[in-house]
Parts: C-alpha cells; structure tokens; sequence
C-alpha cells in the first residue's frame, strides 16, 4: 500500500527551533553516502551553498535576508539503484544501520517547495548520471538516468525555494551561527573520527567557513559510561576556550550520531554550570553529547525530540522502569559534579558567600537563615538576585507557616505533656526569629529613607539645593490624601513617631479643599486624628459629634540660604506667622466643613500642635524670637505654647530633624545589622 507523499509531509510539524533541520538531514545523508565510501578518508568531502533572498518580514537594523534554497555536494556512493530504492521506499529500513529512519526527505519537503537530485556514480563497473525531482505535488519525478562520462563521484542536492513561512522567517541567520549548528549537530561523527571535509559557501554575501575549522577548538575532555534502569549511556564532555558572545553551557541529547534538537542550557540541570568554567586559569564552555541505544530507539522519526517523558511526576503510572528526561539528567549532574569536583567545590563556597552578602546587605529579612547552615547550602548557587530573593521567599513562607500551624494545634490541642511544651517553646523561638527579620527589613527600608533625606540637605556640585517639594515628597507626597494613597505609605516617622498612625492626611491642598474656609492659605501637612469625620459623606459615623480630639500642622521651608527669610533684608518676624493663621481659620470660622460637607468641630481646647521646619535660623532671627517669648530647648530647638488654646508649636532645622530620626533609630539600627 502506498502512503501519498502528501499525507507524510503533513505530519512532520516543523517549529522555529528546527529552522536548520531540513539542512542537517541531506549533510548526515551526504556524510552516510561517505561512510559508504572507499575513497580515503582526507579526500571525502562536502560542499553546503546558501542561497538568500529577502530580508525578513520584521527586520532589525542589523538584519539578514532569509534563506530561499540550498545546495549539499558531496562525493560519496550517490544514488545508485540501492540507494535510489530506498529513496522511493517511506520509512525505508536499507540504511537503519547508520541511523537512517527513511523520513528525512519529508522533512525537506515540510520546509521547501522541492528537493532536486542529479548523482554520478559508478554501479556494475559503469557510471552513471541520475537526475530526479521530489515535490509534494508531483511526488518523486524521474528526469534522466544516462550513462556518464564523467568518472567521479558527485551527487548535488537542491533544497529548492523555502515556503514554510514559519521557517523562512527565522532564517535570516549568519552563517557563523549556521556553521556552529553544524558542528554541534556533527560533532559525535567528528568525536568518534567520521567527519568528512565540510566547507559551507554563503553566496549572497561570498562568505565562506571550514567547518572542520571548528572542531580544532574543541577538545574531547572526558568519557563517561553509566547505567539508569539496566539501560547504558555515554557522555563525550568537551570544552572549548570562551570567546565572543558565547553565555552558556550545553548538554545535547544525540540519537543515530547526531544531536537531536537545541542543546539543554546546562544551569536548568545544574545552576552551578551557569558560567564558562574556570579550569587551570582560563575560562571554558562545556559542550555534553549524551549517546545512547535508549535515545536511538526513542527519537522522533523527524529526529526532532524524544518519546520519553520530561518528569517523573507527569507520569500517569509510577511505573519504575520507565525512565524520564529527569532522572537522566540528574545522573548527568552527578557525573560532571563528580569530574570537576574543585570547580564544583569552589563555585558552592563562592555562591555561599554571595548568599550570606545579599541577606547582610539586601534583605535583612532572611536574617535568621544566616544562623541555618542547611538552608544556605540548600540555596542553587550561581542565581541572580532576583531568583535568589524567589527562593529564599519560598524557604521562608513555608518555614513560617509550618511554624504557624504548629502554635495554632498546640493552642487547640487540649492534651499539654513536656514533649509539646519543648516543641511550642522551639516554635516559638523560631517564630521570634522571623519576626526579628522582618523588623530589620522594615528597619532596612528607614535607614535608606533617612540617608536618602541627608543627601537631599547636601548642596550638590553646583551648589544648589533640594527643592521644597522634594524633601515634601520624600516625607509625603504632595497633592494626595489618604482617600488616594494607603498611609502606610509615608514617612512621617521621620517627623515623630506618633504621627505615623494618622489616618487622614492632606498634603499641600488649600484648606477650603476639605474645610470649606474661604482662604488660600496651604499648610504643607494638616492631620487629623479622627478619619470618620471626613470620610463619612453624611455623619461622623455612629457618633453625634464631629469634634477633632487633637490637630497637627507642619510647615516645610525651602532650603537653601534664604529660604529663612520672609524678607531678605528684615528678620523681624515670628515663627508662629507660618502656622497661627491655620489654626484660627478654624477657630474663629463658625462653621467649618471638610471636603465633603460635614462639619468639622476645632475647640480652643482641642491639642494643636505646630512644626516649622528651616534650613537654618540666622541669630537675628532667633534673637527676634527669644524677645516676643520663645524659649530653647537643651537640643537647640524653639518652642512657644500658648496655654489658653492650647497650642504648642516648635521650631527645627532640618539638620536637627535628621539627628533626632537617627539618634531614635540608631539602637534598632545597631541591633539588627552589626
């Protein structure tokens, strides 16, 4: 029964990671017909021509026209009748023998319009000249066969007009690249001395590569043989010197002495093959080839995959003698850990360190990992930050909410005996530990809040200043409250550390935005302590007073060197004049509504507290002060509290709002990180 070449061509589903695979099949078929061969060794050869047309439908600035056609020559026996034979026979078992499947015609044909051959060989003392065509449409096309004068061997194959948009697409590739396919691809004929002459010839752009070239600058480091589930394996490791833009490692899985599909980067295997190799003071690439009868008898007839599963647990039957894609390469990082075991022992050591220095510098809130040797060295090594801070994530949640579950069955658990008293003291030790983390994570994030402040104060290069509304922001963003923005978010702290439970915060909105005074005075922060009030659009909650309990209202000035004056030449101002007037907007107004129209209730007895902020207070200005009954502090800041309304304000530089954040925090800050 015939099978319509149609039908064939159909099933051989071609990705853009098999863009070179119609290639590789006529080079391993020309390197078979060479096998075959009684020339000598040195004088057997192959010639690959690439053929381009245009540039890609999405080019780049660096682009490269597609691939249209290629052209494999060779000497080797050609298309005598045997050969012929099989070529007309699907699946064709006459060549099984080099790891020929009879399929790889219909893989040329699932990328190209048609496959050309004209062969001059020699069969039964004569030679021949054989010249056939290979379309989906027509099938196989008898164009000649003729005696020849020519007395040598040569067959040339025409890969003709590529019309697999998935594949002409993702061929616009140097023929560098195409030439390190080749050789990876060929390397297990060059491993075990089979590899003819390869030359490969870029028409378009008159470039040509020796592909045998390549191979001089690999060396056949290692041969191991090792048995999984009573089924042999091989692996050929070579290295080559790192050069040009190369990153990664490479196992490639091979199966009738080709590599089957990309290489498997080496770090999904093992991360500490994640970087060239330092071995006797230079830097290395590994290249793995793994051989096998197992991967011979279950490749893909378009040699493109295996039929073996990916992992153990996908498996529908916990079947122990089918053997996984896992299990073997977990046998594989064994190996090349147990042949570079200096390497593999320094990188761990290396990794360590760079574990223990993002925990110490990064994230305080693996803290307590520092004291757990296991967990460290459980830690992949060489991962970047990010997948770093992934995997110390998940150690920690699953390592908390353990904890967690225990202290809670220890609380339902009626029976109480001296063992679980010993285990729930243990649990909540470590739960301690972990709550010790995240202090120093929280505690991390206000150190770098308040050197960034300090820098903000510096006058840079130029001698120029942070705006106001840059230390504004770094306290609190202007133009929000927190209708649009969660509190938390904030630095009040560094203010006090009683205002960072405030729950309503107005930054640099006029007062009428949310009190409904006619005035165009804008305190740079007002805070209240009593939210409902002003998020409630019909009453203050379940209370039948909107009365505020206690008001705060800070000012920012500007720094820089006459951002204390209010005129440049007359210091003969207070410092209540930045705050006064606010309070008495709401003192002496009626009625006051916040932004939504409820009414906001202010007493002269109701705590008012105000804050003036200044770059520096000049000693005129001070004196001025100290005359209209403002008094110092023993930390060299002004106050004035006028009892009868009950209203305290005080006066800073924000030199001296630094050193009182850090003196506050410098204890937390000395426990956590020293």
């Amino acid at each position: 029964m015939e099978v319509p070449v149609k039908n064939i061509v159909e099933q051989v589903d071609l990705t853009q990671e098999d863009v070179l695979l119609p290639l590789m099949e006529c080079i391993v078929n020309s390197i078979v017909s060479l096998q075959q061969s009684e020339l000598p060794e040195h004088e057997k050869k192959i010639q690959i021509q690439i053929f381009r047309g245009d540039l890609p439908q999405n080019p780049t600035l660096n682009s490269i026209r597609t691939i249209s056609s290629f052209k494999v020559i060779d000497n080797g026996i050609g298309f005598n009748s045997r050969n012929y034979l099989s070529f007309e026979t699907p699946f064709s078992q006459i060549n099984q023998e080099y790891g020929c499947k009879g399929v790889g015609r219909f893989t040329v044909l699932a990328a190209f319009e048609r496959y050309l051959v004209e062969s001059n060989f020699k069969e039964y003392q004569k030679w021949f000249r054989r010249k056939f065509s290979f379309t989906v449409k027509d099938e196989i096309e008898h164009l000649e066969l003729v005696e020849s004068d020519v007395e040598k061997f040569k067959t040339v194959v025409n890969l003709e007009n590529c019309n697999n948009p998935t594949v002409l697409e993702k061929s616009a590739i140097p023929l560098e690249s195409i030439s390190e396919a080749i050789m990876r691809h060929c390397l297990i004929y060059y491993l075990s001395d089979k590899l003819p002459f390869i030359e490969i010839w870029d028409k378009t752009y008159d470039q040509t590569e020796v592909i045998n070239h390549r191979f001089a600058q690999v060396s056949k480091d290692k041969e191991r043989e090792f048995k999984l589930n009573k089924k042999k394996f091989r692996l050929y490791i070579t290295k080559t010197l790192k050069e040009g833009n190369r990153k990664n490692n490479y196992l490639y899985y091979c199966a009738n002495s080709r590599a089957v599909g990309d290489g498997r980067n080496l770090k999904y295997i093992n991360n500490i093959f994640n970087h060239p190799i330092y071995l006797n003071g230079k830097n290395y690439f590994f290249d793995i080839y793994l051989v096998s009868e197992y991967l011979d008898q279950n490749v893909y007839k378009t040699r493109n995959g295996f039929k073996i599963p990916k992992e153990r647990e996908n498996l529908l039957f916990n079947n122990q003698n089918i053997l996984t894609l896992q299990e073997i390469e977990e046998k594989v990082s064994e190996i090349i850990e147990e042949e570079y075991e200096a390497y593999v022992k320094e990188a761990k050591e290396r990794s360590l360190k760079k574990v223990e220095s993002y925990i110490l510098e990064k994230a305080p809130r693996y803290n307590s990992f520092l004291k757990n040797p296991q967990v460290l060295k459980s830690v992949p090594p060489n991962l970047s930050e990010d997948k770093l801070e992934e995997y110390l994530y998940s150690v920690s949640f699953s390592a908390r909410k353990n904890v967690e579950q225990n202290i809670e069955k220890f609380i339902s658990n009626k029976s109480v005996n001296e063992e679980a008293i010993k285990q729930i003291v243990d649990d909540i030790k470590e739960k301690t530990s972990y709550d010790v983390d995240s202090l120093a994570d929280y505690m991390m994030r206000r150190r770098a809040i308040i050197d960034l402040f300090d820098k903000f104060l510096d006058a840079d290069e130029n001698n120029e200043y942070k705006l106001e509304e840059d230390i504004h922001n770094l306290i609190f963003p202007m133009g929000f409250t927190n209708k649009e923005l969660d509190f938390e978010n904030h630095n009040l702290w560094l203010l006090d550390e009683r205002f960072i439970t405030y729950k309503f915060i107005a930054s640099d909105k006029p007062i009428t935005s949310y009190s409904q005074v006619k005035s165009r005075k804008e305190a740079d922060l007002l805070m209240v302590d009593r939210p409902q009030m002003f998020d409630n659009p019909i009453s203050f909650g379940n209370r039948s007073s909107g009365e505020v309990s206690s008001m705060v209202i800070f000012e920012f000035k500007r720094p820089g060197d006459i951002a204390h004056q209010k005129r440049k030449t007359d210091y003969r101002w207070e410092f209540s004049d930045l705050i006064e007037p606010y309070f008495d907007d709401f003192l002496y107004t009626p009625v006051k509504k916040n932004y939504k129209g409820n009414q906001v209730i202010i007493r002269e007895t109701t705590p008012k507290f105000g804050f003036v902020i200044l770059d520096i207070i000049p000693e005129a200005l001070a004196k001025y002060n100290k005359n209209k009954g403002w008094k110092t502090t023993p930390f060299g800041t002004y106050f004035k509290i006028e009892s009868e309304i009950n209203m305290h304000i005080e006066v800073m530089t924000f030199r001296k709002l630094l050193e009182f954040s850090r003196n506050r925090h410098n204890p937390f800050f000395d426990k956590l990180f020293l």
